[in-house]
């Protein structure tokens, strides 16, 4: 299952509170729920794929891009010092003229543009 409103998701990503507690593991403050947390860890694939898990029910229900998986990939771009911003099309992602990475698989993507971070 993809998202609908992946910049929706992607608004509210940007609130939750990300903490990181191993390389590619961050435990992510649920945004309904502050006593809530959820795990997210972070692989990529030797093809360049991004894959993502998270303990909460959308993701548990087979859902991949949820606002706790947005929130962690925007965390380690960050510390990378980059921009990131999701899309629900390849087209879509094309027209921003920068770097591409897929989350999930061919069957349902969701792309991700990076880019360096402003230093505005």
């Amino acid at each position: 299952m993809i998202p609908k409103q992946i910049k929706k998701l992607q608004r509210r990503a940007r609130r939750l509170i990300v903490r990181q507690i191993a390389p590619n593991t961050m435990i992510v403050a649920s945004r309904t729920n502050p006593v809530f947390q959820y795990v997210v860890t972070v692989h990529r694939e030797a093809s360049g794929a991004i894959q993502a898990r998270c303990t909460c029910d959308w993701a548990r229900h087979g859902g991949i891009a949820c606002t706790h998986v947005l929130a962690a990939l925007t965390h380690l771009a960050e510390r990378r010092q980059r921009d990131i911003s999701f899309w629900l099309d390849h087209e879509a992602a094309l027209r921003q003229h920068q770097r591409i990475l897929r989350l999930g698989d061919d069957s349902s993507p969701v792309f991700i543009t990076t880019r360096q971070k402003s230093s505005a």
